[in-house]
């Protein structure tokens, strides 16, 4: 014969199953659909939240030659010396493979980050001072000529890091567009990230969320 604690201890687990259940059947319901998650780490660069939709990710890694995008798939320079007044861009080719038309959200995520002394002594993360932005183009060229300037690179990048970009690109069947991405740390960032010590690492990847057009 089961005691009053078993019984209780009983009735626990099963209302906390319970919940469970009502939770995941809520998430469900509302059509909320992720395609797959991956937790960040060392190995993980990229994260790609596409759905059911067939959405394909290339990089240019030099004029003419375009090479696809996966989760481990490096798009930054994670060697880049950041310093008042460092542009870094990358190019990008986004197209949507599948029958059902999408828009997609772009943002920069930071895979490692390590902190570093400044000049007053304090500790500092180098990368809540590098700032970030996004061309749209129809074409290569279009892409190109969004960011063939210095000039032109800095003004696109105002956003924060980890956030979506505030351009969102619309994608029918069979379509491609094209991404300049920039990063950058703005000029007048002072001795607040001028470390004295150990040079701080960041290390960037790439995240890309598909949501079915309203």
């Amino acid at each position: 014969m089961k005691n009053k604690n078993d019984k209780k201890t009983y009735k626990k687990l099963a209302l906390a199953l319970s919940l469970f259940l009502l939770i995941l059947w809520g998430v469900l319901g509302t059509g909320a659909s992720l395609a797959w998650f991956v937790d960040v780490s060392n190995e993980v660069t990229n994260i790609f939240h596409a759905a059911e939709f067939d959405l394909i990710v290339r990089h240019r890694v030099e004029p003419g030659k375009w090479v696809e995008v996966d989760a481990n798939t490096p798009v930054f320079n994670n060697e880049a010396l950041y310093e008042p007044g460092y542009v870094q861009v990358i190019y990008l080719e986004v197209e949507n493979a599948g029958d059902v038309a999408f828009d997609f959200y772009t943002a920069v995520s930071v895979i490692r980050s390590t902190t570093a002394t400044n000049k007053y002594g304090q500790l500092f993360w180098l990368h809540e001072y590098l700032k970030f932005g996004i061309a749209i183009a129809d074409t290569e060229a279009e892409m190109d000529e969004a960011v063939s300037t210095r000039q032109k690179a800095v003004a696109l990048s105002t956003m924060k890091l980890q956030n979506y970009s505030t351009d969102v690109a619309s994608l029918e069947a069979g379509d491609k567009v094209y991404l300049a991405l920039v990063v950058r740390m703005p000029e007048e960032v002072g001795n607040e990230a001028n470390y004295i010590d150990d040079t701080p690492v960041v290390e960037l990847g790439l995240i890309v969320k598909a949501d079915q057009q309203k």
